[in-house]
């Protein structure tokens, strides 16, 4: 798969429906010409080990639907802060400042094990 096509993936801007004969749904400017086309039946073949499961494909299309319609609804946080910064003081002002603080925190803190 191409770089610039997983990448769209990855940010939920494309999606693959398994239950609509695989037809890919971009939900961004359409500058590669995917919208609408068809994931090739070589890719979802269920004799081929490297295949694409349906239940990838639905948890994907899952995750590009909420994020994509949630994002018109939800507050898009700013998370560039200039050098410098009193990044604490700057959320805690901010809008929604309570899921601001616990959304920073998991991203930093994801991963880290405490044992």
């Amino acid at each position: 798969m191409q770089s610039n096509v997983h990448q769209l993936l990855d940010d939920f801007k494309v999606f693959i429906n398994p239950d609509n004969i695989h037809k890919i749904t971009s939900f961004d400017s359409d500058r590669l010409g995917l919208d609408g086309r068809t994931l090739d039946p070589i890719c979802r073949d269920p004799n081929d080990e490297r295949r694409v499961t349906g239940e990838l494909l639905q948890w994907h299309f899952c995750q590009a639907i909420l994020a994509n319609m949630r994002g018109a609804g939800e507050t898009v946080f700013e998370f560039d802060f200039p050098p410098g910064t009193d990044m604490i003081c700057e959320i805690r002002s901010g809008p929604e400042a309570a899921k601001r603080m616990g959304a920073e925190l998991f991203s930093r803190l994801d991963g880290i094990s405490l044992s």
